[in-house]
């Protein structure tokens, strides 16, 4: 991996802007972004409790034992997907303050 060269004028703006150093700009940036994936995925997910007024475990377990419904089985695959994508996320979250 190529290492990355902070000029002055780098420098200089991480400085100004009270960061310690590249390392925490690097930090702070990806905590944001990865925060921010968690927020939304967080939000979808409280979509489908707020719509379904239960879990998701609760809701699955009562479309599995249910005829076909295209539009609940769309939820379920969305809502899935917005829980994974929270619990991924949140583990690179902590991934990423044990590493740097």
């Amino acid at each position: 991996m190529k290492a990355l060269e902070i000029d002055d004028r780098l420098e200089s703006l991480i400085n100004e802007l009270e960061f310690k150093d590249a390392k925490e700009v690097i930090k702070d940036s990806l905590s944001t972004e990865i925060l921010y994936r968690v927020s939304r995925f967080t939000d979808e997910t409280k979509r489908f409790n707020d719509k379904y007024g239960k879990t998701l475990a609760e809701f699955k377990k009562e479309y599995e034992s249910k005829e076909e419904d295209y539009e609940k089985y769309d939820d379920l695959m969305a809502w899935e997907f917005a829980q994974q994508g929270k619990e991924y996320w949140e583990k690179k979250l902590q991934e990423l303050k044990s590493v740097l």
